[in-house]
């Protein structure tokens, strides 16, 4: 993991390097029985005195999330035996300033430009729905793997034609959405202490479930044409034994940046050398129907396809999928009926309805439009904030989001984002998304028209005194 220190921060060096640790075994950083540098080692490393380091451990040996044995050093605490809970060490664990939007929200006036979900007035008219008189067998595939007709339906209209007859239905199953879909990936295919990459920046760094069963995650740099760093994967595969690799090639989150077909084909040739199965994430696949192929067209052997319905639909019918080899996805699917999570049928006879009726390709041309026009208004907003080199935006296709660089500024720390918050604006920043650089994401999905010159009024206003606070340093 790395150790790092902000100097700038009004925190005690110590109690720094106590979150630093919590944070770290919460992200799977650092798992049970994991030994910590020795306090010389880690005082030299971070340039601090060593009592400094002693008191952490010390602190931390006190609540009993690290054991300290002459000998044998500090280790990470197995946690075998039941303890009294440490709520302050909870809270500065599982907490932080962007986990808290809805409470904040209600403190101040904030203009949201987290929220990532399809508003209401975007939504399409769904067509009417007969409910059969007959409930799927138990046990069935229409049980386990979703209602046959969904799933041909989607294979019908979500997959490319050249892909269609390499496809059954037995190889999709059907998801209450793609969060759900990445959960049961990873409770049914990896086990605690396995590692798995991901793109740097990712939405993925915020996926509780690696957490929960202390999975290691390792981020791979991506550019600014959504292109990985082949180099530093092939680095994790080999000194960590990565399980999976979980990408999104179209529009990625939070970049918005799209893999070219010549960098498709390099990575899934690099993964199948590796022997790397690669998990390929696709929510805006229903609404933009990209022409290039996807992961999962390039390497069926090798990649798990998943995509949504969500962005095109909203959340009223919370429909996703999984790709896949057949009894892989047999598997998935028990495994989400023993944890209580079968998908209802209403739901997929709306979506098997929707994806059947015209009410499909009208809402997608619809959307399309509508979301052309916000992000073009939005850019023409941003302008003079760009000419002034205070910040740049990550060229992308249409989506809900836009990802702003910030620059000319140092490295910022977490709380330095907080004057976004002041200044009446909900960001999440680029930390939020396991990204060491400066900037941010902005959704535009559900803006309206008087907002975007409040925008850009509360965001040079923000950007202003971060740059006067640090020429005055």
């Amino acid at each position: 993991m790395d150790w790092y220190l902000d100097r700038s921060a009004h925190t005690f060096c110590y109690q720094q390097l106590i979150d630093r640790i919590q944070t770290a075994i919460q992200n799977g950083e650092l798992l049970p029985g994991e030994k910590l540098p020795s306090e010389r080692q880690l005082a030299t490393m971070l340039g601090i005195d060593r009592s400094t380091v002693n008191r952490a451990y010390s602190e931390l040996a006190a609540s009993n999330i690290v054991s300290r044995v002459v000998g044998q050093g500090t280790r990470i605490q197995q946690q075998n035996t039941p303890q009294q809970a440490n709520w302050l060490a909870y809270l500065r664990t599982h907490s932080n300033a962007f986990d808290t939007l809805n409470e904040t929200a209600q403190q101040k006036e904030l203009l949201d430009l987290a929220t990532n979900i399809l508003p209401t007035q975007l939504w399409p008219t769904l067509p009417s729905v007969k409910f059969p008189h007959y409930l799927p067998k138990e046990g069935s595939q229409d049980a386990v793997l979703g209602l046959s007709e969904l799933r041909h339906r989607i294979l019908r209209t979500m997959i490319s034609k050249e892909l269609q007859s390499q496809i059954d239905d037995p190889q999709v199953l059907i998801t209450s959405g793609i969060q759900q879909a990445f959960t049961l990936l990873v409770e049914g295919l990896l086990a605690p202490g396995d590692s798995v990459a991901i793109e740097s920046p990712s939405s993925l760094h915020q996926l509780k479930i690696f957490q929960l069963l202390g999975i290691r995650i390792y981020h791979v740099p991506i550019t600014q044409t959504g292109r990985l760093s082949l180099t530093q994967l092939k680095k994790l595969k080999r000194q960590h034994q990565i399980k999976l690799l979980f990408v999104m090639p179209n529009l990625q989150n939070p970049t918005g940046t799209t893999m070219t077909l010549v960098d498709r084909q390099e990575l899934v040739n690099v993964c199948r050398e590796l022997s790397l199965p690669i998990v390929e994430g696709d929510p805006f696949q229903p609404l933009i129907q990209s022409t290039l192929p996807t992961l999962f067209s390039l390497d069926p052997n090798n990649v798990i396809y998943a995509s949504t319905l969500s962005l095109l639909m909203g959340t009223q019918a919370r429909i996703g999928w999984l790709l896949g080899p057949a009894h892989v996805m047999t598997q998935l699917g028990i495994l989400r009926d023993k944890l209580g999570e079968r998908i209802g049928l209403a739901q997929q006879l709306v979506a098997e309805e929707f994806l059947h009726s015209p009410a499909l390709l009208t809402q997608q041309r619809h959307l399309i439009k509508a979301l052309s026009i916000k992000r073009h208004h939005l850019l023409q907003k941003l302008q003079p904030l760009i000419q002034r080199k205070w910040l740049s935006v990550t060229p992308t296709q249409t989506g809900f989001f836009l990802w702003v660089n910030l620059l000319n500024l140092p490295p910022l720390q977490p709380h330095d984002y907080q004057l976004f918050r002041e200044h009446g604006l909900l960001i999440l920043p680029a930390y939020y998304f396991g990204s060491p650089n400066n900037g941010l994401r902005i959704s535009f999905v559900a803006l309206k028209d008087p907002q975007y010159d409040q925008l850009i009024i509360k965001l040079e206003a923000a950007l202003k005194q971060l740059h006067q606070q640090f020429n005055h340093k």
